[in-house]
């Protein structure tokens, strides 16, 4: 039977290669080796750090009003292209829309909202079903229709979740024509 030694020796390793010993963690250390020296102050106040009431989103709505797409991310590149062939597909031409709210998208009067991404689709419906809930139904929120999809992030990574994107998207597109 080989052993490590016998395989090292013939890779011309053993006379070099030795085992380390595990280096210590921050627990086994003794409290004068920290790096980082602790001070406790008497009466501190507490820190209090600020809330971001309303995530960065960025909105698209279609020229003719019809669709609104709200995204959750900042869109690079890929995404960007993904997002250009979704809309090529659709048959829609698409501008950026400055709006912050889905209150505020009444003064386009769109007829659907496509939500992508789970975290806005939350958001805009105000409940916390997750997206494998939310996708498949034409909800109403706001007296606007709304159809939640998968984001273009997760799209990208996860390419066999585009035919259920696509259902979506095929879903918003009846729902406008029946309206």
């Amino acid at each position: 039977m080989t052993t490590r030694e016998d395989i090292l020796r013939e890779l011309e390793l053993m006379p070099l290669w030795t085992l380390r010993n595990p280096l210590p963690t921050l627990l086994e250390l003794p409290v004068s080796d920290l790096p980082v020296e602790l001070v406790q102050t008497p009466n501190a106040e507490p820190i209090v750090l600020p809330t971001v009431d309303v995530p960065v989103w960025q909105y698209l709505r279609s020229e003719d009003d019809d669709y609104l797409f709200a995204l959750t991310e900042s869109v690079g590149a890929d995404e960007a292209l993904l997002l250009r062939n979704i809309f090529m597909a659709m048959g829609i031409k698409v501008t950026a829309a400055p709006i912050k709210s889905l209150e505020e998208a009444r003064d386009f009067h769109p007829k659907i909202v496509v939500a992508l991404g789970e975290s806005i689709a939350q958001q805009l419906l105000q409940t916390s079903r997750s997206l494998a809930n939310l996708r498949g139904i034409v909800h109403a929120t706001a007296g606007i229709s709304l159809v939640a999809t998968y984001d273009l992030t997760h799209l990208l990574q996860h390419w066999q979740d585009k035919a259920k994107a696509w259902e979506d998207l095929c879903l918003a597109r009846q729902t406008l024509q029946s309206v």
